[in-house]
């Protein structure tokens, strides 16, 4: 996983020269913050690390569909208040969260590593906009460029990502089964006073 890994940061003219060479490092799973004008512009993360967090986006809303809701808890020891139904949202709470933008869930959208070099300030600006961009290396889908912001987004969710992981529900491969059965026996362990957090 390389959300909580040791974050690099280039500059886009270091990043054009050693385009390769910095694909290469992101896909072996260390991410990349490319600088523009002293700013973070985007982050670059491996592809299956954008294909975790797409199965984990769909694991969040499997727990909503539940009314759990992690990603308003202030901190990751009130998740298990979260799942047992214990916290109870506001509408408008709901609702912020249902409005606010999942960029890692776009629809595919791809440059190959030579088109990146060129045109690397133009994908820059579409991926401020929102839209991830997949670069393709050697036929392979290698990495992905977030913004710096859904960068920051999936950072701050990791924490309720990993709880649930040391809970014994890995949100990056449940399906909405497991899920549903994962909070109806933390719910049941709960009330015969087994669970803790």
């Amino acid at each position: 996983m390389t959300m909580g890994g040791e974050l690099q940061a280039l500059g886009m003219r270091e990043v054009r020269e050693r385009i390769r060479a910095v694909v290469a490092r992101v896909a072996e799973g260390s991410p990349l913050v490319i600088m523009q004008h002293g700013d973070p512009a985007a982050v670059l993360i491996r592809f299956d690390e954008a294909e975790r967090w797409t199965r984990i986006e769909r694991g969040l809303a499997a727990l909503h569909a539940l009314e759990v809701y992690p990603e308003l808890m202030a901190g990751t020891g009130q998740l298990g208040t979260a799942v047992r139904g214990e916290f109870k949202p506001t509408r408008a709470a709901i609702r912020r969260l249902d409005e606010e933008p999942r960029e890692i869930l776009g629809s595919l959208q791809t440059a190959q590593i030579t088109d990146l070099r060129e045109k690397l300030a133009t994908y820059l600006e579409e991926v401020a906009t929102g839209r991830a961009l997949t670069v393709v290396s050697s036929g392979r889908f290698a990495a992905t460029l977030i913004s710096s912001r859904e960068f920051d987004r999936l950072r701050a969710l990791n924490r309720a990502v990993s709880w649930f992981a040391a809970a014994g529900l890995d949100l990056g491969a449940a399906d909405e089964g497991e899920i549903a059965a994962f909070v109806r026996d933390y719910r049941g362990q709960t009330r015969t006073g087994s669970a803790v957090g």
